[in-house]
């Protein structure tokens, strides 16, 4: 049965750079099968994909689809790449990945029972400069058992001579989920910001935690009928001017909001409050504090603690119920010896009106 190699339909993650290992350390067992698992990857290079040709078209016998991949994924590892087979599931229709900023992309591509993938590479990164050497040899590398005519291989857009794996592309693992590959993947900034602090949210264990304040700096969408429209700079000027109302200020007050919870040296408006297990997290858009770490979103503890900071309906002097977010009042402890005239409270905080489930970022 003849063989038609598909081109992996464009899907692009950004590409890096690397150095593949030597032959002599990559199994290559020719009475084996090599296929994808969830432990492979998470970022490997999408080779090609195998499907057979119909029935009607064939002309010559030659290799079957699965026959095809498990060549090329043999071949591959002689070369001292780790490549594996991939049954694709009639069921997906897509793959998502992202490119190197974060963003989102996803590509589709026909979807059937025959149809078999190649892929190649362990890589923990995109960035990892072995990935980028390892796609720029698949990219001219031809194989030898597509140059035999007995294989039946047909190729489609072998893009001139620059070989019929032209198309290959940095993906992650098909079979890992995208969301928690990028979740694990943070900028400089953002590891800066989170490392050597009192109660860092990212060391928390557990899968979730309890989002209950957030703490942003100044904004403006210079758009329609802003005073700022056009004027970026002058939002700047302001923005200096009015004081330290920005993301360090931001910062502080969450990191000073994580101790007065795990203290107990605060009071709420409404009610006493008992120790909390607090974290602090901070990234280049905002800092927020976040309540306990949960290895169960049904974990009732989770009910428990988010019903204490939601906001809650209070009557005014008229008997009208308004929703009012909980607040935290730091007092001014001078005011325990001046009963005449009372201080101002040292802090408020105004806790977000409600709590949010929140699975726990993860840096590396």
């Amino acid at each position: 049965m003849r063989t038609h190699v598909l081109m992996p339909v464009a899907l692009w993650a950004s590409c890096s750079l690397i150095a593949f290992s030597t032959a002599s350390a990559i199994e290559n067992d020719r009475n084996k099968d090599y296929r994808l698992t969830d432990k492979h990857g998470p970022w490997m290079v999408m080779v090609a994909t195998f499907r057979d040709v119909r029935d009607e078209s064939r002309k010559t016998e030659g290799l079957s689809a699965q026959a095809a991949a498990s060549e090329l994924v043999h071949e591959l590892r002689e070369k001292g790449i780790p490549a594996y087979s991939y049954s694709q599931d009639a069921k997906k229709e897509s793959i998502e990945t992202f490119d190197r900023l974060g963003n989102r992309d996803k590509r589709v591509y026909a979807a059937q029972h025959d149809m078999y993938c190649v892929l190649a590479g362990n890589y923990e990164k995109v960035e990892d400069p072995v990935a980028q050497k390892t796609l720029a040899y698949v990219k001219r590398y031809r194989p030898k058992f597509m140059s035999d005519p007995k294989a039946g291989a047909v190729v489609r857009d072998p893009k001139g001579a620059k070989g019929p794996f032209a198309g290959a592309f940095l993906t992650i693992n098909p079979l890992k989920n995208p969301d928690e590959i990028v979740r694990q993947k943070a900028d400089s900034v953002t590891k800066y910001l989170n490392s050597g602090i009192d109660f860092a949210l990212v060391n928390v264990k557990q899968k979730y935690t309890l989002k209950v304040a957030t703490f942003t700096g100044k904004s403006a969408i210079p758009l329609g009928s802003s005073r700022f429209n056009g004027k970026e700079a002058s939002f700047e000027k302001e923005l200096a001017e009015a004081g330290p109302n920005n993301l360090a200020r931001a910062g502080e007050d969450a990191a000073q909001l994580t101790y007065a919870l795990r203290q107990n040296s605060a009071v709420t408006q409404s009610s006493g409050f008992g120790k909390f297990e607090a974290y602090v997290y901070h990234d280049k858009f905002q800092s927020m504090v976040t309540i306990g770490g949960f290895d169960r979103m049904d974990d009732p503890e989770i009910k428990r603690v988010a019903e204490v900071f939601h906001a809650k309906y209070e009557a005014d002097e008229q008997g009208h119920y308004d929703l009012r977010c909980t607040t935290l009042i730091l007092p001014n402890p001078k005011n325990q010896s001046n009963a005449k005239k009372k201080l101002p409270p040292l802090q408020t905080w105004v806790f977000d009106p409600v709590p949010e489930l929140i699975e726990v970022p993860r840096i590396k």
